[in-house]
């Protein structure tokens, strides 16, 4: 089994830590030389990203980073706080990445801005491989997955709403169903890439950048009317 549970005084065994999540027992040991929250952060990190959230074990977290569950609980209490950290961390880290990336492209022509949004998400894959790992997830529709969209669609409709206002065209949400289909492609390439089947990231960004451009060119103004007409008459 890959965590053996830690008895009590008693004789008992406590509950697995991917069960009851009891802190181990432990004699008092010296603080010298204990990780950081941020280098315990990290080895869970690794650890989410090769085998997913619900696979990840406090005592393959703590081999990872040269610790021991004792320090893990003492610092995060239980797993399901240490994982939920994890996820937040990346969460800020690749949202902030990318709103840096929509900020500096805000003066390129339409179309630039598109290309260099999709290979901004795709450079990040590149350098922070784990980190995506964790909020795509093994599994597609977690709630890590959820936040990702919750986080960065607003702001893509909000660069399409100001886009097709300079061509004297009000869409409203519309705009909201056209971002969710450009992240979620992009998402969806990038998700294959890091966890599916291993391909290239740039041959993977290739064809997220053409399927966006794509989608751009060929979506009218006439059907995202008519989804904001749909709506309204509900």
């Amino acid at each position: 089994m890959d965590d053996e549970a830690p008895k009590d005084h008693g004789g008992s065994v406590r509950p697995h830590d991917h069960g009851g999540d009891v802190p181990p027992v432990s004699p008092g040991r010296s603080t010298r030389n204990r990780p950081t929250d941020d280098e315990l952060l990290d080895a869970a990190c690794e650890v989410i990203a090769e085998v997913g959230a619900e696979r990840a074990t406090m005592t393959a977290i703590a081999e990872r980073g040269g610790t021991t569950r004792v320090t893990l609980y003492a610092h995060f209490g239980s797993r399901d706080a240490l994982v939920s950290r994890v996820i937040t961390r990346e969460l800020e880290t690749f949202t902030s990445f990318m709103f840096r990336i929509y900020d500096e492209s805000e003066d390129m022509p339409y179309g630039a801005r598109a290309r260099h949004a999709v290979q901004g998400l795709f450079d990040y894959a590149r350098r922070h491989p784990a980190g995506l790992r964790v909020l795509m997830g093994h599994t597609q529709g977690g709630d890590s997955n959820r936040r990702l969209y919750a986080a960065l669609e607003p702001r893509i409709a909000a660069r399409l709403r100001a886009n097709y206002a300079e061509q004297g065209a009000h869409i409203g949400a519309g705009a909201d169903t056209l971002a969710s289909l450009l992240l979620g492609m992009s998402l969806d390439v990038a998700h294959r890439a890091l966890i599916v089947d291993g391909a290239g990231i740039d041959e993977a960004c290739d064809i997220a950048i053409t399927a966006t451009l794509a989608v751009l060119r060929d979506v009218r103004v006439e059907q995202l009317r008519a989804l904001d007409a749909s709506l309204d008459q509900r």
